[in-house]
């Protein structure tokens, strides 16, 4: 696979002089356009970083592609505001209103592919009790952007034990997507990563760590019934890592 970023890394804050008239720095939003063999697929908001890997990374938790060797090339444009995919091979559209993506920003669902990738059985992996501990006070610590501003979701990996990728964005759903795809491109087997995010854990969150193939997905905040269900049927391991009181 090639990679082409023409727009790089860009502050994700900025200081700004709020109404009350003090200064303080908040977060910067990002729209970019994800598109697939040149058809318009996600309208993306976003933190201005980590743009090919958001989108390998949407592109396999929504169910576009099974495996990053299906994408022979991803280019950001220099202004960012589009990031074209290549896949090895064609992809025929049907109507948007067959996708369902929820989001906590304005992303927005353009298409669809014609069979998104049926839910599977996510492989089994122990998991020690220090490996939550560590991730736990990693997320406790906060990352940058979300120490500067207080207003981002984060993401973190662990493979056997070392916390290797940290993502942080706007949504819950891009900081999954850009920790997932960093890890695809570090060729790392999802299968023996463990998964933690900052967001809530509804039903797609679920399903999206279950198209990574994660074995363990683990939230601080409290899962909803349906997505226990679901995790249940496909043999993910949800834990909740909420701080005692």
């Amino acid at each position: 696979m090639q990679i082409k970023d023409c727009f790089g890394l860009r502050p994700g804050c900025r200081e700004v002089c709020l109404p009350d008239g003090t200064r303080r720095v908040v977060a910067v939003e990002h729209t970019t356009m994800i598109l697939v063999n040149d058809q318009p697929a996600f309208r993306v908001v976003c933190t201005p970083a980590l743009l090919p890997q958001l989108a390998l990374g949407r592109l396999l938790t929504e169910g576009w592609i099974a495996s990053v060797h299906e994408v022979e090339e991803i280019a950001v444009c220099g202004d960012g505001t589009s990031i074209r995919v290549r896949l090895t091979h064609p992809l025929e559209a049907r109507s948007a209103a067959a996708q369902e993506v929820a989001s906590c920003t304005d992303n927005l669902p353009l298409g669809s592919p014609s069979s998104p990738r049926p839910l599977g059985r996510v492989p089994q992996m122990e998991i020690c009790s220090c490996w939550v501990e560590q991730l736990k006070d990693a997320m406790g610590a906060g990352l940058p952007l979300y120490r500067a501003t207080r207003a981002v979701h984060s993401c973190l990996i662990m493979h056997r034990g070392e916390i290797i990728c940290q993502c942080e964005d706007l949504g819950r759903h891009n900081a999954l997507d850009k920790a997932v795809g960093s890890v695809l491109l570090k060729e790392i087997p999802m299968a023996e990563c463990v998964l933690y995010t900052s967001g809530r854990v509804p039903v797609d969150m679920v399903r999206k760590a279950i198209r990574a193939g994660v074995p363990v997905l683990i939230s601080k905040s409290m899962p909803t019934a349906q997505s226990l269900d679901l995790a249940a049927a496909c043999g993910l391991r949800l834990l909740c890592a909420q701080k005692s009181s």
